[in-house]
């Protein structure tokens, strides 16, 4: 029990802290009724903080109002709402179970990956039953209230621990009744991954759109991924387009009636998805009765306790599941080792898929509607945006992922072109006349075989001046498959690997070792002359990261077999490279000066080799310049100067992104030879130890504040400066959010006369001072010095 446990909370009894982020805390509580009755209850209760925001607690009401109103066995019910000494809550249905995103997760790591089809099946009709209902539901008149959840994803799916399966937190649902709270065409909320194509499009919404999102949970389910899962510019076209591969592409052992199913509920034509989510559900019902007739929420209930056995173990639950469903499970694992194949997922969507007609991205999408969320790249940190103080132009603090202007759109990721169109061929069958005269003729040539479609690879780019930039293990890389050279190791073996006699001014030569207990920081580096004992590695590569003269000789590496005391020389020829075709490029380095280079990890680190192999430590770099090629391993941590570069370019050494997650972020500081890019980024604070809910919050202001949305922005900076008052980049980001909102230009000079208290030395203190200046002139206050 937490410390709080008993503590009054009206009539409710709060036994623990469940959660507290963004604008609201969660509790496990007990409702106290007459004669000692009590009930499970949660509560989610309204920060302090926000409790004076009138945006905010209208949305909470509406959430309120919305939730209140829906009694279904398949949606967390909303038993109460109110104010207890000025604080909002709301008391609803306490699901003791687990998330759905959770559930996924945790079945993958114990040997199934993906969820078995019944189970999937089963899961995504019941939030079919719920989702009708919510659909159906009418006011007093009979006039339909048209509720749209509009966010449905594994996040808002619990399943507990007795089979049942609950939607959760229908806050951005909207009802037609709630006109303040419509949603505006053009407006996006929800998470992009699931978007429909009329939402990704900013257009009014309907039930058609939780059909999809229920058919993206249910791909999800079934293959382990999403449909799409890319930077958010090329994601969203895919989407609207319907360019993915089918389940069953994924998914090889998956029954074509379901696979069917799935494509129906992700139809990009609205008329040719199903026409309602009960409709959705009676196709799903169907399949899984005629194919797994005994099926129940209790076999749900069986998986998700043998999944969470040792959870439920420390909080005194025994777990029983049967014996038969063990073997079911044991059964399952079997299946699923080779049925879903992550490694070789197609790209777009193949030729057994539904086609539709591609369009380009309408008009009514423009780019500030779509910004990327944190996890993509590239990272300009600090990329000024235009604040005004009374039409005084400030450059604002702003984080900005993926620029929307044409000059800086070099950064994005272009996709391959499509394949052209099968040219029309002769009939097979020609006529009897044909056949006769050609009885005496050589046979016709052999059309040549279909060429593949070339594909171009363009990588993502940045000019400087930025501070940092992110690159991502995905995508920005130091490809490895075109080295065809290998040297065969024994993992039971020690060998120790030098360059004894490096040329003269020539690259370092790096090494790749491949191996299942090979560490990702210790698989990659650079030979030296200094012996490296490598043990446990099954391959060696040994490569440049450009080509040298063809002239020059090929370099010799002495391998050593330390058990067996036998050496042997190798010779890595001066064409054996590496492509940097995918490396992401920084351009418009000044060769004139000297830039600091700084690897850092990022939001838990990058791995290459899966988790089981430890983050992955450094990047692979190239510098050219016109006096010479400079090539390095950067290592987090480490600080590097370069200079003489005309552009850098640099990545994750591997051979197979498939599996790769995360990012790496690489600050670059001009030290000499011109000004240094002043602006500020949350990796470059004044306080600069923001961690935990700290970093999260400001993560989350600075996000909104780059889609333009500076209400919403406006209420995360207040939430920072509630957790750090003294932190000068909350009070900075305030302001510059307040100057963006109409009618709040006093609150923005109040946040920016505390940013100046807090950090004087800043280097956008002069252009604060100077927005300030004229601003205290147009208002007849006295002027700042």
């Amino acid at each position: 029990m937490s410390p709080l446990s008993g503590e009054q909370f009206g009539r409710y009894e709060l036994v623990s802290q469940l959660g507290r982020g963004g604008m609201a805390e969660t509790y496990r509580a007990r409702l106290l009724g007459e004669a000692g009755v009590t009930k499970p209850v949660l509560i989610k209760k309204v920060l302090p903080e926000f409790a004076t925001d009138q945006a905010f607690i209208d949305m909470f009401i509406s959430e309120a109002r919305i939730s209140a109103t829906l009694s279904h066995g398949n949606i967390a019910q909303v038993y109460d709402f109110g104010r207890v000494d000025g604080e909002y809550f709301l008391a609803m249905e306490y699901v003791d179970g687990q998330p759905l995103h959770r559930l996924m997760k945790r079945a993958g790591r114990s040997g199934l990956s993906a969820l078995p089809v019944p189970l999937a099946t089963f899961i995504a009709l019941e939030l079919c039953r719920g989702l009708h209902y919510a659909h159906t539901r009418t006011d007093s008149s009979g006039r339909l209230l048209g509720i749209v959840h509009r966010d449905i994803s594994p996040d808002n799916v619990l399943i507990s621990y007795e089979g049942q399966v609950k939607i959760v937190d229908f806050g951005i649902a909207k009802a037609r009744e709630l006109r303040g709270f419509n949603t505006e065409p053009g407006v996006v909320k929800g998470k992009y991954l699931f978007f429909s194509p009329e939402q990704a499009r900013g257009e009014e919404v309907d039930a058609l759109t939780d059909v999809w999102a229920t058919g993206i949970v249910l791909y999800e389910m079934l293959c382990s991924r999403l449909p799409v899962d890319d930077l958010p510019h090329v994601a969203v076209p895919k989407l609207v387009r319907g360019e993915f591969p089918r389940p069953c592409a994924l998914r090889p052992d998956l029954p074509p009636e379901l696979d069917a199913i799935v494509m129906r509920a992700l139809a990009v034509n609205r008329q040719e998805r199903f026409e309602s989510s009960h409709a959705f559900g009676e196709a799903l019902t169907e399949f899984l009765y005629s194919t797994t007739p005994r099926f129940s929420a209790l076999s749900l209930s069986h998986f998700v306790q043998e999944l969470f056995r040792e959870d439920l173990a420390t909080v005194g639950h025994q777990v029983q599941v049967p014996g038969s469903f063990k073997e079911q499970m044991a059964q399952w694992r079997s299946q699923l080792s080779t049925a879903v194949r992550p490694s070789q997922l197609p790209t777009a969507v193949g030729p057994t898929a539904v086609l539709r007609t591609p369009s380009p991205l309408p008009s009514s999408i423009p780019t500030e509607a779509h910004p990327p969320p944190r996890s993509l790249k590239p990272l300009f940190l600090g990329v000024g945006a235009a604040a005004a103080i009374l039409g005084a132009a400030l450059t604002a603090f702003l984080l900005v992922k993926a620029p929307a202007s044409p000059a800086a759109a070099e950064a994005s990721r272009p996709q391959p072109p499509e394949p052209p169109s099968t040219p029309s061929h002769t009939p097979a069958v020609a006529s009897t006349e044909t056949a006769a005269a050609s009885e005496d003729t050589a046979p016709p040539e052999e059309p040549p075989p279909p060429q593949e479609p070339e594909t171009t690879v363009t990588r993502a780019s940045a000019s400087y001046p930025v501070e940092a930039i992110r690159l991502d293990s995905r995508h920005d890389l130091i490809d490895l498959r075109s080295i065809t050279e290998v040297l065969a190791l024994e993992p039971g073996t020690t060998y120790r690997v030098s360059e004894p006699e490096p040329p003269k001014d020539s690259p370092p030569l790096f090494f790749w070792l491949a191996g299942p207990h090979v560490r990702a920081s210790d698989g990659v580096g650079v030979l030296s002359q200094r012996p490296l004992q490598v043990k446990g590695a099954s391959a060696l590569k040994l490569f440049a990261l450009q080509p040298v003269h063809p002239g020059t000789p090929a370099r010799q590496v002495l391998v050593e077999n330390v058990q067996a005391k036998a050496r042997e020389k190798v010779a890595v020829a001066p064409t054996t490279v590496a492509s940097l075709e995918r490396a992401f490029e920084l351009k418009n380095l000044d060769t004139g000066s000297t830039y600091r280079l700084l690897l850092m990890p990022l939001e838990g680190g990058a791995y290459t080799r899966g988790p089981d192999a430890g983050p992955v430590e450094s990047l692979a770099c190239a510098a050219p310049g016109p006096n010479r090629e400079q090539q390095f391993l950067l290592r987090e941590g480490a600080t590097l100067n370069l200079s003489g570069a005309t552009h850098l370019l640099c990545g994750f050494i591997d051979d197979d992104p498939a599996d790769n997650r995360g990012e790496l972020q690489l600050r670059i500081t001009r030290t000499s030879g011109g000004p240094a890019w002043p602006v500020p980024s949350p990796y470059s604070l004044v306080a600069p130890d923001k961690t935990g809910e700290l970093q999260q919050t400001f993560e989350q202001a600075t996000r909104l504040f780059g889609e333009r949305k500076y209400d919403t922005a406006a209420i995360f900076a207040e939430r920072c400066i509630s957790l750090a008052p003294r932190d000068a980049d909350c009070q900075l980001l305030a302001g510059a959010t307040y100057a963006a909102i109409p009618g709040r230009v006093d609150r923005a000079a109040k946040h920016y006369r505390t940013f100046l208290e807090l950090a004087p030395e800043h280097s956008l203190a002069p252009q604060v001072i100077q927005s300030l200046k004229e601003h205290d002139a147009r208002s007849g206050d006295q002027v700042l010095k």
